[in-house]
């Protein structure tokens, strides 16, 4: 493979990956979270370091956002930038990416401020239909806490 296909390639997966933690900020903010189980793997994980969250396959991803859906209306926006790639190998790919989050119980308008800046430490992989899902994404808080709304370790 010559290096022009090989960067062809990478920006290529990079920006399938960036649309991937794009949807999953959709999802959430526009979704009410449905269908963010999809974006993973079916035994993907998805984990807050600390008490907040740990969650194993598709089925209790889906139900942390039930749970977080029943508990009534939020208004949330995930702000996500930064995505540095590390490590790209065929089907599998790492990198980092930060977020800043807004969010507030109840109907906007909210005050402007964020309630958590994080890294988030993912694992893609590309699943046997060519689509990247999250293999795992770890959340670790630099700024503020984790919401606990719905969660229950696991």
């Amino acid at each position: 493979m010559s290096v022009a296909n090989t960067r062809d390639d990478a920006s290529e997966i990079r920006a399938q990956i960036e649309v991937l933690v794009a949807e999953f900020a959709w999802r959430i903010d526009h979704r009410s979270g449905h269908g963010v189980a999809d974006l993973f793997t079916p035994q993907g994980r998805y984990m807050a370091e600390g008490e907040a969250f740990d969650l194993q396959g598709r089925d209790q991803i889906q139900d942390f956002y039930e749970r977080r859906r029943a508990a009534g209306p939020r208004t949330s926006r995930h702000l996500f930038s930064n995505l540095h790639l590390e490590h790209v190998d065929g089907d599998c790919a790492h990198g980092v990416c930060v977020l800043t989050l807004h969010a507030a119980n109840g109907r906007p308008p909210h005050p402007l401020k964020p309630v958590l800046i994080a890294d988030y430490s993912d694992t893609y992989r590309r699943t046997s239909d060519g689509v990247w899902r999250f293999e795992s994404r770890v959340v670790t808080p630099l700024f503020g806490s984790v919401p606990k709304f719905g969660s229950r370790k696991n």
